[in-house]
């Protein structure tokens, strides 16, 4: 294997603007060689302010033929997630994928036994476990200061796709999308529950509405009631009409005490404990990378890592599977009116 991974983007909208591909350049194990969008001006665009040496495509099979590629992130509308990513792997490809990692739990095993098949990595871009604060709670949690975890309130809204995606039209159009808020953001507060406590959702009582994108035919809110397979309980909400603010937070409800997580402002993790009765606010490292507009989370980083075996990958298809099951467990509900039961 070369020196550096050759690393190549499919999808080169607003999520690789702002985190894949400046991750890749800030990779010293990397090397952005291709860039592939059916527009061919959008990844143009982001060759030639992070990347200039990169051959951009219009046609990602033919990047995956000619390109030599030891690795790709699919960025695309989440419809296209499974296909492309197993025509990826198929070309010897280690894959990381947006999340929701596919839109059925047939379409993801079928990306994980693809993985396995062609003995490459396939990881899901679960990026809210990459967020120090959330690496901090981790900590925390695991620490036993708290106790155990009772109940959970995990919530995540802004105003909208729109206004931070302006050309991702296809957020809006079910059969692109397959899910509205509720796989859009619940999709990373489903996962990133189950990555801080360790727990397994096993019941799920859920609804959803569309209460202001009307041009749409999916989702704009979605509330749920989860029971886990110890028996704690908790809520998950995500929304798209969050205005004003942005809600992204989560609140664990535990035996010794209460662990704010990015509820306060200034005070991204905060402990409020009975024994003994004291209030921490735990300092948080600032981000891994920092550059103008971009998240500072190293996801391809890690990413490139993981392929070279230096770290375990931190979200693996198996676990995005897993989390996206949460997302299909509560549209049933929805759908039904009946809670729903799952089984990992």
């Amino acid at each position: 294997m070369a020196s550096k991974m050759r690393a190549g983007v499919i999808g080169c909208g607003a999520i690789a603007e702002h985190l894949h591909v400046p991750d890749y350049i800030l990779c010293p194990e990397a090397e952005l060689v291709a860039l592939c969008d059916t527009v061919q001006s959008k990844a143009k665009a982001l060759a030639d302010k992070w990347a200039p040496a990169a051959t951009v495509y219009t046609d990602y099979k033919k990047m995956l033929k000619d390109a030599e590629l030891d690795c790709v992130t699919v960025a695309l509308p989440n419809f296209l997630h499974g296909s492309v990513s197993i025509d990826a792997l198929k070309a010897g490809c280690n894959v990381l994928v947006e999340k929701p990692m596919a839109t059925s739990s047939d379409e993801a095993k079928k990306m994980i036994d693809a993985a396995k098949k062609a003995k490459k990595l396939l990881m899901v871009n679960q990026s809210q476990r990459r967020f120090p604060a959330h690496l901090k709670a981790k900590e925390v949690l695991d620490s036993g200061i708290m106790g155990k975890v009772l109940h959970v309130t995990a919530m995540f809204g802004h105003a909208g796709p729109e206004f931070w995606s302006p050309t991702g039209k296809w957020f809006f159009k079910k059969k692109e999308a397959r899910f509205g808020a509720m796989a859009d953001l619940g999709v990373h507060k489903a996962d990133l529950i189950r990555y801080l406590t360790g727990k397994e959702i096993s019941e799920i009582s859920a609804y959803y509405t569309r209460l202001e994108k009307k041009n749409s035919d999916i989702e704009d809110n979605f509330v749920s009631c989860l029971t886990f397979n110890d028996g704690t309980v908790g809520t998950l909400c995500a929304s798209w009409t969050v205005k004003g603010m942005e809600a992204n937070y989560t609140i664990f409800h535990c035996a010794n005490g209460t662990l704010r997580v990015c509820e306060l402002p200034g005070q991204p993790l905060v402990a409020n404990l009975v024994h003994p009765e004291c209030t921490i606010s735990f300092e948080v490292p600032p981000p891994v990378t920092n550059y103008e507009g971009g998240w500072g989370l190293d996801v391809s980083g890690a990413f490139i890592r993981a392929c070279l075996g230096k770290e375990e990958p931190f979200a693996s298809g198996e676990e995005g599977k897993k989390s996206l099951e949460v997302v299909l467990a509560a549209e049933k509900s929805a759908d039904t009116g009946r809670s729903v039961k799952l089984k990992h």
